[in-house]
């Protein structure tokens, strides 16, 4: 069961961050957003690689 909650969480993360930036592209937002989103996406694929490691 980890392990599939680990995989939702990384498959979850390879899909919003692209949108994420296509997102930035066509509407913008403020500057500080990009990178607290990639630093949360990249928090949240590490506990997904752990739920999958175990």
């Amino acid at each position: 069961m980890k392990q599939q909650i680990g995989a939702l969480l990384q498959f979850a993360v390879l899909v919003f961050l692209p949108l994420l930036i296509l997102w930035q592209l066509n509407f913008g937002f403020r500057l500080i957003v990009m990178p607290a989103c990639t630093l949360a996406g990249i928090i949240v694929f590490w506990i997904g690689w752990k739920l999958r490691e175990q």
